[in-house]
């Protein structure tokens, strides 16, 4: 299976991959910068400097009502540039955002880039997220009952990470 990125055509095998998934929750209060993810964390060194990592996550969060948030793929704790938007004026630059109407919602983002970062170090690949206002919850709605409604679903938050031959 060939890949299409910015770069050109990727035909080469697959040569590395790493996953992690988060099932218990975590809750973040309001913040201009990204806070990381907590257990989704995934360790890989290309085998050579001209290869790619495909990084593909998703993000389950809940909201307090009218709330945008905002998440962006990270290497060594760091947001990584070449998967965010452009930079325009004073913009926040993301991977991927989301909002929310109620606070009994929750929503699964998608966050999908190729990387190739030119070297063989180790990298740290992990999922940051931020919102405006409030607070925000991983794998679940902000307000939550405790009880069988679909409003207070558990999800799951993964992040997976390959290697591909150039």
């Amino acid at each position: 299976m060939a890949f299409r990125t910015a770069q050109g055509t990727i035909h080469g095998p697959l040569l590395n991959f790493g996953f992690a998934t988060k099932t218990g929750t975590q809750t973040f209060g309001a913040s201009s910068s990204y806070t990381t993810i907590s257990g989704m964390t995934v360790n890989l060194a290309l085998q050579h400097a001209n290869n790619f990592f495909l990084v593909m996550a998703q993000l389950t969060i809940g909201c307090n009502s009218a709330t945008s948030v905002i998440a962006t793929l990270q290497a060594n704790g760091s947001p990584i540039d070449a998967l965010r938007g452009a930079s325009d004026g004073n913009r926040i630059r993301s991977t991927s955002r989301s909002s929310q109407d109620g606070q009994y919602e929750a929503h699964t983002i998608p966050l999908i880039g190729m990387y190739s970062p030119g070297n063989t170090n180790t990298y740290a690949f992990t999922v940051g997220g931020s919102t405006n206002s409030g607070t925000f919850s991983v794998n679940r709605s902000h307000t939550s009952n405790n009880d069988t409604s679909r409003d207070s679903t558990k999800s799951f938050s993964s992040i997976q990470v390959f290697e591909f031959h150039s």
